[in-house]
Order: structure tokens, then C-alpha cells, then sequence
């Protein structure tokens, strides 16, 4: 009679030999008229929310099931819509969870009698595959503890994750419950449907009793579409994995590092990794050119100097080559003469406010957030990486702080999306209240602009509810809420009007200006007032301050500065890891899932090594609090390739310019990868059958593999191994390069007493006090008393 003791001792016993008590524990109870369903979240914080949200004001009970990780709710519930219609049945509710895959894929060694390690590379192209319980699910007893619960129900609800992975789960939940729940259905209800599926995008009460009262039916094809790149992403992987390895291993560990423990591939990993090497290619081959900087300042009215920005002729006009925007370099020319007579008239000099011209500009506000805008912000403002904010933003999403973090969409349902709700919880918020309160007064209507771009998959990610610094928790979790938020509301406000005041300024004698000054004044702070970063990109660092009276028409200005230096031009930058998240997703290298783990794993493999725009290596996050002392602050997150990652593209002839698609040289491009992520989205909605899919690119991939192995020579192997050395002894050579910015000096500050150590002295010094005045009497003769 007692249910938890009963699962307990059911537990000491393998689940074949308790399946029969199990199995018939509906049809020894047919008396009673609950209808028995099981739920299945994908983490047990989830599972209790759902739990929570659906039982009412009495609540869930907690009981254990098989594996005492995975609690079970339980509670009664009337409105189970598949089972009731319009009638009012009772229905007994368990809700429990799992931790993530319960399988992975993985080589079925058995079914061929062959062992791993005599393997052929190339046969895991051919050799067969299977689903084998994940390492933790089977610690945890997860399998067991399904096929428990499943015994005593006759429906199956699954509350998995609204995305690929999250389906592709929830049909493993099916193939290891389905069984047990067919055998407990009634031969009348066999046209019914007894397994459901809940599409939610937010843990809250409201969006769970919404999913709860809209189930809908699995989609295998979506699934069908995760097993496909599962696949395609392991044989792929291990064959030219264990290829690379087997060749270069040895080389690598003697001439880069000893800790090298495999040379790796990966049909995502590689052609990320080849956006770093471009681009170093590129710096390698830079050629300066000689230019001349011209520095005037002129004092305006406000008693600060301003920098005057130089008319440099067309034909002298030098090209910003640090960054990839093509813009030209500011006051920059490529004739000495030029800007030496400039510079010389300047000097000593008054300059005249020929003309002001006046224009009105707007910025439009920001659209809804996805993942990869996400992503992008946390690298390039919080200086976190694209891994730790999808772990932070997924730990935000458990606790109910933002809504569902992977998404593709940009654009807000006009019908679902309730803006006046949300922005009424945020009202009184010490940080941004005054914003969302503004909105409130000025908005009339609760729709939701109609902006970005409808992906079919979860809306945008918005918070949930209004929280402060000390409920979120402070430190990166923080900023990650901060910064949604904040994106929110500025996506819902208006646009950010300001007057960009444009100041033609002539020296004497001259017919045409010489120089102009930009002055920005805001009129509308519009989604600036929440997401005041912006205003930096503009120019504007203070919003409330006018800069009309700045300088008049005619106005004569005094020159304060000028000057003329002769500099190189210099190579571009390397990518930062938001340029490279850009990239991936533009060339659709990656999920929005997975983005962030690519990016990761060149790192952690070593291919790719993060350094801050002076070169040097980024510190690990240490904890919070003050920076240590003397240390300097380090900007940017700059993605520079190893040698070992450039000499491993290089095994691919990644430089050379692949002459048809059937080339080795295509294993590291990106376009393959497109293509094939293209018709794994084809296999999701029916379009294109998933063994047919597969037995193409295999094919291609073998083919790409056998001229592979006949490329590494003894020769080209010495080659790959010549071109390694040592972390330190690269940098250097890129700092030699120009491609990195000079390094800062830091004031020495007086370094603070080291207690402990002039302690120990004293203490040193006291306890041989006695000592050395007996050695002193010793020497001049005298016998102590």
C-alpha cells in the first residue's frame, strides 16, 4: 500500500524481472477511475514548475521513483482535454523528468566482431550504428525509472524543449515508455491517442496551463532531422579524426606541445577554424604603405579642444585597413608635401566657421533578441564567452527569469505578445522603471511592433519577470538579465532622433574649407533611454547636455594643436569572437544550439588561442571583485590561430582555391556545411527522406577521405611539422607583424609591505638574538658569565 516503499524495493531488481507487476498494475486496479498520465520535463527543476503550475492552490505531493535524482510529482487534475472533453474525469498526474539525452550514438563494435582499436579510419563510414545509453542516464537509472512510471500510466505528455534536441529527446522518452503504456490501454480506445507533446516557449504558470490546455501531436520528422546530423557529424568525424591523428599525432606532440592528445576534425569545428586562418592569411600577406597623420585641435567655446577632422584630396586618401568596413583613415594622407603645408598654415593660426549644415537623423530600435544577437552581445560588451552566456541564459530560463534562450526569431506575435503586461511588471524597477513607465503612458496599444523576422520556431527572448541584482544574482547572470531586458524595452520603444551639426571650418587665405567638425545633439533619447550604449556610437556621451551654442557661423576659433606624424599602414585585425558567431551564422556553420560549443571546442583543442587586442593571452576569470593591481584591463576577446591550428587547415590545402567540388580542399570550406545543413532542414519537414540524405554525403566524404590519405606523404607530414613552434615564439611573430595594438604602460604604484615575510624576519631575527651576541663575545675573548 505504500508507494514509496513499493518503488524502492522494486528498485533493488532489474526492470525485466519487476515489467510484469508493472505492466498489469492498470488492469489489477480496473476498478478505480482515475486515468493515470505521466509527464516528462527535461530537467527536474522544470518538471516541479510544470508540477506547480498545473496542480493548483493545494500543490504537488513528492514521492521517489527508481532513481532517486528524479523526483515525482503527483496530483489530480480535471482537465485533461485529450481524455475529458467536455466531461469532468479525474485524472492522476506524475510528473518526473530526465537529465538530458537518455542515448547517445555511438559504433556498434559487436555487430561486426571487430574490436575498436583495429579499426580502419575509413571503415566508420560503413560500420553499423546504435543507440547506447548515456554514461549519466545510466548512473542515474534514468531508463529504469521511465519504464516504472510508464507501467502504471495509459498517457504520455512530454514536456521536453521546443527545438530539434529537445524533439529528437522526447522520442527517446517514447521508444522507452511506449510499450509500457500501449499494454495498459483499454482494446476500446485503441484509435486514441495516448502520447502528446507540449510546445511551450517560457516557464511560467501561464505558458505551462496554455501548452497543457493546446497538446499536440510528436514530430518524428524533426527528429529524424537531429539523427541524420548526429550521424553524418560522427563518421565523419571519427574517420578523419583517427586519419589526422594516427599521421601527425607524434609530430605534433615533439615540435607544438606534449599535452597534444588527438589532431582533430569536425564538419562544423573545421570550417569555423577557417574563418581565424583567412584571416591571418591575410595579415601574413599585408604590405604597409608610408602615410602621414595630420592632427589639428581648435578650442570651441566650451574652453575643451576638439580634434578637427582634415579635407584630405581624393587622390591621397589612405584606406582603413584595420578594419573591414572600407572606410578611409581619418585626417590620413599619402602626400607628405600635402599635409606638411596644412599643418604649417595651422600653426600659430586662427580658423574660421565658414558654414554650419544641419541634419536630422534616426536610428530605428533594436528588434526582438535571438540567440545569436545574444551571443554576440555577451562576447563583445560583457566580455563573457558565447559558452558561458548559453549556460548562464539556459540557467535564467530554469528559474524563470527570461523566456526560452535558442531562437532564430526576431519579430514578436502580433496576437500571443501581451507588451503592456510586461512592461506594467517592470513599472517600478529601480533601473530601468522610468523607461518601461514612459512606455506605458505613451503607448496605447498592447501590440508588439511589427519588426525582424518570423523563423517559424520560438518567439524572440524577453524577461519573464521583474527582478533585482541580489534575486538574479549578481555577477554574470546579471548582466545577461540586465542586458535582455534592456533589449526588450528598447525594441518597444521609438526612435532615437538626434541633429548631427556639420562645421565647415577655412584657415586664412583659403577659398574652400580645410577642415570640418561634427557635433551630435540628441532631440529623442527614444530606446536610447534603455539601451544607453548607443549613444556612443553616435557620438553623443551626453544625452540631456545641447551642443548648439557650441560654435557659431563665422565663429573664429583658436588652433590648440598641430601636427604631423608619419605612420604605416597596418594589417587588419584578427576576429573576435562575435564577428566569428556572425559568420557562422550567416554561413549557417552551426545551430543556434551548437554555435557556441564549436566555438569552444577550437578553443579548448587548442587550434585557436584568445588574447585581447595587445596580444596577450586573456586571464582566466577569476572571482569577483576588485582587478588585481598593476594589471591592465584587457579589451577585445581576439581569436588568433595556433600554429597548430593553421598547419592543420593546411593539411586540407585550405589556401589553395579548391578547383571544383570534388576537392580535399573542400573539407575546410564553409559551403559544404551550408549545404548540408540546408537538407537536414529539408529532411525536418518531410521534404527529403534521411537515408537518402545520408548515403550522398557519406559517399562524398569517403571519396574526400581516400584522396586525404593519399595527400599525406612523409614529405607533407615534415611540412606540417615544420611549420609548428611554440606559443610564445608565434606571438612574437605577429606582434612584429603590426597586428596587434601597442602595449600600454602601467604607472609601477607602491607595492604594499609583505607582512608575512618581514614577520618571519623579526621572528628570525629575535629567536638568534641571543646567539649572535654569544658568537660576537666569543670572538674578542669574552666568557660569558
Amino acid at each position: 500500500r505504500d508507494q514509496k516503499l513499493r518503488f524502492e524495493y522494486l528498485g533493488l531488481y532489474p526492470f525485466e524481472t519487476i515489467s510484469p507487476l508493472l505492466m498489469t498494475s492498470q488492469s489489477n486496479n480496473a476498478h478505480s477511475e482515475k486515468v493515470k498520465i505521466l509527464m516528462v520535463a527535461e530537467k527536474p527543476s522544470i518538471a516541479k514548475s510544470i508540477a506547480d503550475a498545473l496542480s493548483g492552490n493545494r500543490g504537488p505531493s513528492q514521492r521517489r521513483g527508481i532513481s532517486r535524482a528524479l523526483p515525482v510529482y503527483e496530483f489530480t487534475t480535471e482537465r485533461f482535454l485529450p481524455i475529458n472533453g467536455d466531461e469532468n474525469k479525474k485524472c492522476l498526474v506524475r510528473v518526473t523528468s530526465v537529465v538530458g539525452h537518455i542515448y547517445s550514438l555511438g559504433f556498434d563494435f559487436d555487430a561486426q566482431d571487430n574490436k575498436e582499436k583495429k579499426t580502419n579510419p575509413r571503415d566508420y563510414f560503413r560500420l553499423p550504428v546504435t543507440k547506447k545509453e548515456e554514461s549519466t542516464s545510466s548512473k542515474l537509472r534514468v531508463v529504469d525509472h521511465l519504464r516504472a512510471l510508464a507501467g502504471e500510466s495509459s498517457h504520455l505528455v512530454l514536456w521536453l524543449d521546443c527545438d530539434p534536441e529537445g524533439e529528437n529527446i522526447a522520442h527517446e522518452v517514447m521508444a522507452v515508455t511506449r510499450r509500457a503504456i500501449h499494454s495498459n490501454r483499454s482494446s476500446s480506445s485503441d484509435n486514441e491517442k495516448f502520447i502528446h507533446r507540449a510546445k511551450f516557449s517560457a516557464i511560467t504558470p501561464k505558458a505551462i496551463r496554455d501548452a497543457f490546455s493546446s497538446l499536440e501531436e510528436p514530430d518524428p520528422d524533426l527528429s529524424r532531422s537531429v539523427d541524420a546530423r548526429q550521424e553524418l557529424d560522427l563518421r565523419i568525424g571519427v574517420a578523419l579524426t583517427r586519419l589526422l591523428t594516427w599521421r601527425c599525432v607524434n609530430i605534433a606532440r615533439k615540435r607544438f606541445s606534449p599535452s597534444t592528445r588527438m589532431i582533430s576534425y569536425g564538419p562544423c569545428q573545421t570550417p569555423a577554424l577557417s574563418f581565424c586562418v583567412d584571416r591571418l592569411r591575410e595579415i601574413e600577406s599585408f604590405e604597409p604603405t608610408k602615410y602621414w597623420k595630420v592632427q589639428v585641435e581648435a578650442k570651441l567655446s566650451d574652453g575643451k579642444s576638439y580634434p578637427l577632422s582634415w579635407k584630405v584630396p581624393t587622390t591621397y586618401v589612405v584606406k582603413d585597413t584595420r578594419s573591414k568596413d572600407g572606410n578611409h583613415e581619418e585626417c590620413a594622407t599619402l602626400n607628405k608635401q600635402s599635409g606638411s603645408r596644412i599643418v604649417e598654415r595651422a600653426n600659430g593660426s586662427d580658423i574660421f566657421a565658414s558654414s554650419l549644415t544641419k541634419s536630422s537623423q534616426a536610428i530605428s530600435p533594436p528588434v526582438g533578441l535571438n540567440t545569436v544577437a545574444l551571443l554576440e552581445a555577451g562576447s563583445k560588451a560583457m566580455g563573457m564567452s558565447p559558452k558561458t552566456v548559453m549556460n548562464v541564459a539556459e540557467k535564467l530560463y530554469s528559474a524563470g527569469f527570461i523566456s526560452y534562450p535558442r531562437t532564430e526569431t526576431t519579430r514578436y506575435d502580433p496576437n500571443g505578445f501581451d507588451a503592456r503586461a510586461m512592461l506594467r511588471d517592470h513599472s517600478n524597477h529601480p533601473d530601468w522603471g522610468r523607461s518601461a513607465s514612459y512606455l506605458l503612458r505613451t503607448r496605447k496599444s498592447n501590440k508588439p511592433p511589427l519588426r525582424g523576422k518570423d523563423a517559424g520556431d520560438h518567439p524572440p527572448i524577453t524577461p519573464l519577470k521583474s527582478a533585482t541584482r541580489e534575486q538574479v544574482g549578481g555577477g554574470s547572470a546579471w548582466r545577461v538579465y540586465e542586458f535582455v531586458v534592456r533589449n526588450f524595452i528598447g525594441s518597444l520603444h521609438n526612435d532615437l532622433r538626434f541633429t548631427r551639426t556639420t562645421a565647415s571650418l577655412s584657415l586664412p587665405n583659403s577659398s574652400e574649407a580645410d577642415f570640418e567638425l561634427e557635433l551630435v545633439t540628441v532631440d529623442s533619447l527614444g530606446f536610447a533611454d534603455a539601451c544607453r550604449w548607443v549613444l556612443r556610437d553616435i557620438g553623443a556621451t551626453t544625452p540631456h547636455k545641447s551642443n548648439v551654442d557650441l560654435i557659431q557661423e563665422g565663429q573664429r576659433l583658436k588652433i590648440t594643436k598641430a601636427s604631423i606624424e608619419e605612420r604605416n599602414t597596418r594589417p587588419p585585425r584578427f576576429i573576435q569572437e562575435h564577428e566569428l558567431i556572425r559568420l557562422m551564422d550567416s554561413n549557417r556553420i552551426g545551430t543556434d544550439a551548437s554555435m557556441a560549443v564549436h566555438v569552444s571546442n577550437i578553443v579548448d583543442r587548442g587550434y585557436v588561442m584568445l588574447c585581447d587586442e595587445t596580444g596577450l593571452p586573456l586571464r582566466p576569470p577569476g572571482p569577483p571583485g576588485r582587478r588585481k593591481q598593476n594589471l591592465p584591463r584587457q579589451i577585445g576577446r581576439y581569436m588568433i590561430p595556433t600554429p597548430l591550428g593553421s598547419s592543420l587547415l593546411g593539411l586540407f590545402d585550405h589556401d589553395a582555391a579548391p578547383s571544383d567540388i570534388e576537392s580535399p580542399a573542400m573539407l575546410s570550406h564553409p559551403s559544404i556545411r551550408r549545404q548540408m545543413e540546408e537538407e537536414v532542414k529539408q529532411i525536418a519537414v518531410g521534404d527529403v527522406e534521411k537515408e537518402q540524405m545520408l548515403s550522398s554525403y557519406l559517399k562524398w566524404f569517403e571519396e574526400r577521405y581516400v584522396e586525404l590519405e593519399g595527400s599525406l606523404t612523409h614529405d607533407r607530414i615534415g611540412q606540417f611539422g615544420g611549420n609548428l613552434r611554440s606559443t610564445n615564439d608565434y606571438l612574437r611573430y605577429l606582434q612584429r607583424l603590426g597586428s596587434f595594438e601597442p602595449k600600454v604602460a602601467v604607472p609601477n604604484k607602491q607595492q604594499p609591505k609583505r607582512k608575512a615575510y618581514n614577520k618571519n624576519r623579526q621572528n628570525f631575527a629575535s629567536k638568534h638574538k641571543g646567539r649572535q651576541g654569544q658568537n660576537q663575545r666569543r670572538k674578542v675573548g669574552v666568557v660569558p658569565k
